[in-house]
């Protein structure tokens, strides 16, 4: 099953450029703060429109989020780039996040330059004025990459398979 967040003018832009739309972020409720555990309650919406809601605890609201977004995916991944900048300024700016997240059974690509093989990775990015929000978007975008490129190249458990890295 493959995963995206839609939300607003930003899910126009995603159905042009992807044709596997499969999920609304429709709530999110993060707590946080000094006296206790950061929580998250996050409920995504699949493609055929069945609800699906985890709540989980972390870290921090991010990492909640990230961890509750996990419990519905079902997917082990390992996150290895995180950023996050202002696109605009002001109290109330627009963030953008970037992440970049790969499969803990990842796949193996050959390198189109160098032959060698390397572990499939996949970005995503978010936006708003929310910082948890925005981080939970790019986190479902990558995962929905992920997702969808695995639907596309089915892996047997005897043998590595092999792509083009080029993304």
């Amino acid at each position: 099953m493959m995963w995206i967040v839609v939300l607003g003018v930003a899910a126009i832009l995603v159905t042009v450029f992807l044709t596997m739309l499969f999920v609304d972020q429709h709530n999110m409720q993060v707590t946080c703060g000094t006296l206790g555990l950061s929580t998250a309650t996050v409920k995504l919406i699949d493609a055929d429109g069945r609800e699906h809601v985890a709540c989980s605890v972390g870290t921090g609201p991010v990492d909640s989020a990230y961890k509750a977004v996990d419990l519905i995916i079902k997917e082990s991944v390992s996150l290895l780039e995180y950023s996050m900048n202002a696109v605009t300024e002001g109290i109330d700016a627009i963030a953008m996040t970037r992440v970049l997240i790969r499969a803990e059974k990842s796949h193996l690509s050959t390198h189109a330059l160098t032959g060698e093989l390397v572990h499939r990775t996949f970005s995503g990015t978010g936006a708003g004025m929310d910082i948890v929000v925005s981080s939970v978007k790019a986190y479902v975008s990558a995962l929905n990459k992920m997702l969808g490129f695995k639907e596309q190249n089915p892996t047997k458990a005897s043998s590595i398979k092999r792509t083009p890295a080029s993304s």
